[in-house]
């Protein structure tokens, strides 16, 4: 962006300094660019001394100015209400997912059980998990295995992550419900 642009939009910031934080924010070269051409559109002029004296001869033309930097203000705040919206909505269509999901695995498990039947595959990945912690935490104190060192944590890593699936487990089987009814009861206030 260093050259004639950087100059026009110099000036620009000299006469109307709210304009630095809209150069300066998430679109900066488009922005820059804009100003350097707002500049040149009200001058007339593309060299920055010619346009400075146009600017400081005509106060109307620095009016103008400050009006392209409200201008850029406005769709900027637009643009990141806009980001921000998006964001919400896919933290919204997310958190639906998930409940259903974990809905539709607990309508699963209590389709299992009313035909007397057991879910042996996550029953198999429980009893892995919980093999992995006490076998990770078991070989660190026999193996005398420091935990500052790459091995040690490597070892609590993987007992990290093991012990976060078994709480992941749990919640579902023992403590999601309530969690899920607030959830659900946060998106019902989106809905509105």
């Amino acid at each position: 962006m260093f050259g004639l642009d950087d100059a026009l939009v110099g000036l620009a910031i000299k006469y109307v300094p709210e304009l630095l934080g809209e150069v300066f924010g998430d679109k900066t070269g488009e922005a820059a660019k804009n100003v350097a051409q707002t500049v040149t559109a009200l001058t007339g002029h593309d060299n920055a001394d010619k346009a400075k004296d146009a600017l400081d001869a005509n106060p109307d033309l620095v009016f103008q100015l400050r009006a392209k930097a409200m201008d850029l203000k406005a769709a900027r705040e637009e643009r990141q209400h806009q980001e921000r919206m998006t964001a919400m909505a896919n933290a919204v269509a997310l958190a639906v997912a998930t409940n259903t999901d974990r809905q539709g695995a607990r309508d699963r498990d209590r389709e299992f059980i009313k035909a007397g039947k057991t879910n042996t595959r996550a029953n198999i990945m429980l009893l892995c998990a919980a093999i992995g912690i006490i076998g990770g935490i078991g070989f660190m104190v026999m193996g005398k295995v420091d935990g500052n060192t790459a091995v040690g944590g490597c070892i609590i890593s993987v007992v990290s992550l093991l012990a976060g699936a078994l709480k992941t487990a749990f919640d579902f089987d023992f403590g999601g419900s309530a969690s899920e009814q607030h959830t659900m009861g946060v998106l019902a206030g989106f809905k509105k």
